[in-house]
């Protein structure tokens, strides 16, 4: 396939954005001028030709910064290097101002979480994440590499430093700046018992590049940051006490779920740019990586810390619920709510691989939800084979069918699979296939060689 050109790189970041979302593409197209900037999720761009070439051209309207959530930055084993690659491959053909990943770890042991996952708050995990973020340097542009606070559905026992400590740890040993999202702050706080604010000024707000918000919603006690809800008043007003130290930063606004009519997010948007020139003026601070530790990323040789993200991720994707007795030395009820923020999860990462069926995405996420109950998690690519199980349960449906058929051709012409464990794999060879719509319609598709060959449909009549 041939290499799409490269923007030219963009200037700083400033103002507020949104993530780029397909059902929020008309209006943003429509007024151009309402945003500052847009955020991608890397990993759409890797597993979808289509969402890479629209970010190539999004990138000519806006700068685009790529968020990246597979990475796994936290994980004791290390990154995988070919990620990394892929993700400095798509920085430099954006010309992306910034990158950004989390403070998480996805993988633990064999298994892939599919849900970024806090770490203990440790010396130990901080060495992991300064290693890891060393090792992914090597394949990154020469841009920002902010890193983002996780939102904490489960708590490991062993976490010796305060929250607000851990992150200057990190700012610390990897010369890195924060993304702070504040809706994540404001959840683990809430769930914590403790006041927000408070927490906030734990934080290392001078090495704060960018500020993420979103809306959440309490559940049984909790509260979840969903990206699918109006952003609340107390995090506006937590954003305001955070920029009241930090001065103007870039605010992004992060809505994945429950669109709604555009004037709403147009006014969630005002009120952070509202807030944002309240803000005084940015205190002086020193240059990213002006500590004694920045870059220091000695081989962390953490064991315990590899054991316990093993057992995490075999309790969060076992086919069954673990008993409190195999849970420990975790809470159960935390597992038990982990495993269901990992099922919502699933589907959400599955939809977007399914542009067509996601035209009915209310009927198409509940079909979803209750698939995923029914499959266990696949070991590899789970999103694709979700996307390709649920278009074929999608088929039996005469409202949805249409729209399946071609999602689930498009899928097959790109990956091999599901077998036996019910993993998929990039499919290298050509594929010709054709499929009979409703209505005597036919639908080609053709690709050729290689995994990142472009899939063409052709439409005839029977």
């Amino acid at each position: 396939m041939p290499r799409p050109p490269e923007c030219a790189p963009s200037p700083p970041l400033s103002g507020v954005g949104i993530g780029f979302r397909p059902e929020l593409a008309a209006d943003l197209l429509s007024a151009p001028g309402a945003v500052d900037f847009v955020e991608i999720v890397a990993e759409a761009c890797f597993s979808s030709q289509a969402a890479r070439r629209e970010a190539s051209a999004i990138a000519r309207i806006w700068p685009v910064v790529p968020h990246g959530v597979k990475l796994s930055l936290g994980s004791a084993t290390g990154i995988d290097p070919e990620r990394a690659r892929r993700l400095g491959a798509l920085c430099r053909e954006l010309g992306a101002p910034a990158v950004s990943e989390h403070v998480a770890f996805v993988r633990g042991g064999d298994r892939e979480i599919g849900h970024l996952t806090a770490l203990p708050y440790t010396i130990e995990a901080a060495r992991v994440v300064a290693w890891n973020v060393a090792a992914a340097r090597k394949a990154l542009p020469d841009i920002p590499l902010l890193l983002e606070n996780a939102a904490c559905t489960l708590r490991f026992p062993e976490s010796a430093l305060d929250e607000g400590s851990f992150y200057a740890e990190i700012v610390a040993r990897t010369g890195c700046d924060l993304l702070l999202d504040v809706g994540n702050l404001y959840a683990n706080a809430v769930n914590a018992g403790v006041d927000p604010a408070a927490l906030a000024r734990s934080y290392p707000l001078d090495r704060v590049a960018m500020i993420h918000i979103a809306g959440g919603v309490r559940e049984h006690g909790f509260y979840f940051d969903t990206h699918a809800h109006p952003v609340p008043e107390p995090v506006f007003a937590l954003l305001a006490a955070v920029l009241d130290r930090t001065g103007p930063v870039p605010i992004l606004l992060e809505r994945d779920g429950d669109f709604p009519p555009s004037a709403a997010l147009a006014a969630e948007i005002a009120a952070a740019r509202e807030i944002a020139r309240a803000a005084p003026p940015r205190p002086p601070r020193a240059a990213p990586g002006a500590s004694p530790q920045a870059g220091s990323a000695a081989s962390p040789d953490a064991p315990a810390l590899a054991a316990a993200q093993a057992h995490v991720a075999a309790l969060l994707t076992a086919p069954s619920p673990p008993s409190p007795d195999a849970a420990r030395p975790f809470d159960a009820e935390d597992v038990a709510r982990s495993r269901a923020i990992l099922q919502r999860k699933r589907v959400d990462d599955a939809l977007p691989l399914l542009p067509r069926l996601s035209s009915h995405r209310d009927a198409a996420a509940r079909l979803g939800a209750r698939c995923v109950e029914a499959w266990p998690r696949a070991p590899r690519l789970t999103a694709v084979a979700d996307a390709v199980r649920l278009a074929e349960a999608a088929q039996a449906d005469a409202r949805l069918a249409p729209e399946a058929i071609v999602d689930r051709l498009l899928l097959r012409a790109r990956f091999v699979g599901p077998a036996g464990d019910g993993g998929v794999r990039p499919r290298l060879l050509p594929f010709v296939r054709r499929e009979r719509l409703p209505g005597g319609r036919v639908v080609w598709a053709l690709k050729g060689i290689g995994a990142g060959a472009d899939v063409r449909l052709l439409e005839t009549r029977g």
